[in-house]
């Protein structure tokens, strides 16, 4: 992935947002060492150089009234230096989350130290928002099912019920509630199991045709396949996915689309420094948008009002 390669949804002094393509790599690791999104966005932020911020004007502070010439002086340099340490631009922009290889969407960077320190607080705390769109049909391996107690409530009275009641009419928010941890039999994959970390999944349906399903899902924590596993755990695998789904035979729709149906549609946060809410939105991918108009039409009316020409 080149620099020129970089869609970017929003950028000023102190966030960037970026629409990540599927099939790259966001961090560099032992597997893929070169090209991969983390490397295109320092290219890309090397050839940008620095903006036009500068520290605001300060007036001395009071109790620097009485000290000598020489020594406010160096007061004022130290504050400017903490100021540039602190709200100037970072030698590299801070990656504040990752998504999987061949999931597309929407991606923050912070590029300033209080920027970055305000979004990790709101990651922490849980109050960031992200959105995915994704496809799922019914049946998955064996190995999906729980090994521990997993909950399927429904969020507008707190009622506990099962996975039916998500793919049908009237489509309601239910929380998908069990621990995830990595699959002893094979570390690639996560399960529900005894042990995992606790994790939380927002779900809710958005148009079925009987055989698909569009989702709306929204991770409350943030594990690793958090989404996948959970809906795997339910008995739903996402369409396309290598790793959940059941391998999918030639000609079916499964196997018309090359990667799994998942996409980072939205983040929704407070910027830095008005702490004002935003809402940033990642187009569909091209090749999922060809992927509905072919395979499951419906989805695209209530995704797109005009659907697009592909």
């Amino acid at each position: 992935m080149k620099a020129a390669d970089i869609a970017v949804i929003y950028q000023d002094h102190y966030l960037l947002i970026v629409n990540k393509p599927p099939g790259v790599v966001i961090h560099p690791t032992y597997k893929h060492a070169d090209n991969t999104l983390w490397d295109a966005l320092l290219e890309y932020t090397r050839l940008q150089g620095g903006d036009d911020w500068r520290p605001p004007a300060l007036p001395d502070d009071p109790g620097w009234k009485l000290a000598p010439p020489d020594v406010q002086v160096m007061l004022r340099e130290k504050r400017m230096q903490r100021i540039w340490k602190e709200e100037g631009l970072l030698a590299r922009p801070s990656l504040l989350h990752r998504l999987d290889k061949d999931t597309s969407g929407v991606v923050a960077l912070a590029r300033t130290e209080r920027a970055r320190r305000h979004l990790v607080r709101q990651f922490e705390d849980h109050s960031i928002v992200k959105r995915y769109l994704t496809v799922v049909q019914k049946g998955v391996p064996d190995w999906c099912r729980p090994r521990t107690t997993f909950k399927v409530t429904r969020r507008s009275d707190g009622s506990v019920t099962d996975a039916a009641a998500i793919f049908s009419p009237p489509y309601e928010e239910y929380l998908l509630d069990g621990p995830l941890c990595r699959d002893p039999d094979d570390r690639r994959r996560c399960i529900v199991a005894a042990g995992g970390q606790t994790a939380m999944t927002v779900v809710k349906a958005l148009a079925s045709d009987g055989s698909f399903t569009l989702l709306e899902a929204r991770p409350v924590t943030g594990r690793t396949h958090q989404i996948r596993a959970h809906l795997a755990a339910l008995g739903y695998a996402i369409v396309g996915d290598s790793t959940y789904a059941p391998p999918a035979a030639p000609g079916t729709p499964q196997a018309a689309l090359a990667r799994q149906f998942l996409h980072a549609h939205s983040l929704t946060l407070r910027r830095y420094p008005e702490n004002d809410l935003c809402t940033f939105v990642a187009p569909l991918a091209p090749d999922l948008l060809v992927w509905l108009k072919q395979c499951f039409p419906i989805a695209i009316g209530i995704l797109l009002p005009t659907p697009p020409t592909i």
